[in-house]
């Protein structure tokens, strides 16, 4: 399902309607970036609606590795600072908690596999950090961070060269999957994801394999489809 919207605070209320509908005690996988952030302030002030307190929330992605002179650029800094300090969750899980990748998916299939992944879209077509030429059949694992993906999240000396994230399968094992793109710099990632040939070269073009997939798109990111 593709929605588009005239402006992004339509699209982040139309976000928060469909966590309204939410199950009981659900499994999110959530990310961290820009794009993000207003709707994690309208999550905030909206938890009682939401059941937040019933929420047990998994991290999509990190740096590593993460160290404590480099914690402030951490995902964990950053759902703690964006959303996590300001609405009570039941429980929240972050890679660095396991030993190893596959551990973190143990702890998902534990309690009883992820109800939602919600993504962004990076400009290169990643989504969490599986970047171009990750395989549809990844799972969790450390990898490689592209040169543009550095460049779009620092801007200058970049701290890390490594991250460690959820994999494609991981993310399609999900029950549901909302993904979210802002912007006239993530139309062409929009549009390989959707329109052209399911590729490595676009890792969001596998997530074509899941049965539940929403997009919230603006106009400018939805130009191309």
């Amino acid at each position: 399902m593709i929605w588009r919207f005239d402006n992004v605070n339509s699209l982040y209320y139309a976000l928060l309607d469909e966590f309204k509908k939410l199950p009981a005690s659900p499994n999110l996988a959530l990310p961290t970036g820009n794009t993000m952030i207003p709707f994690y302030k309208l999550a905030a002030e909206h938890h009682s609606e939401l059941k937040t307190e019933s929420w047990s929330c998994f991290q999509l992605d990190e740096y590593y590795p993460m160290t404590p002179e480099k914690e402030a650029f951490s995902f964990k800094r950053f759902l703690e600072n964006h959303f996590l300090s300001s609405a009570l969750v039941k429980e929240a899980f972050f890679f660095h908690q396991f030993a190893e990748p596959l551990d973190y998916e143990k702890k998902i299939a534990e309690k009883g596999g992820l109800d939602v992944i919600l993504l962004g879209l990076g400009q290169n077509g990643h989504i969490a950090f599986n970047e171009p030429s990750s395989e549809p059949t990844s799972r969790s694992r450390i990898v490689d961070l592209h040169p543009g993906t550095l460049i779009a999240n620092f801007k200058g000396t970049t701290p890390f060269t490594q991250a460690v994230t959820m994999g494609i399968d991981t993310i399609l094992d999900a029950k549901k999957i909302m993904i979210v793109a802002i912007g006239k710099n993530k139309a062409q990632a929009v549009k390989g994801a959707i329109k052209d040939t399911e590729s490595r070269t676009c890792p969001a073009s596998f997530l074509r394999r899941h049965p539940d997939v929403t997009w919230f798109l603006d106009q400018e990111a939805a130009e191309l489809i």
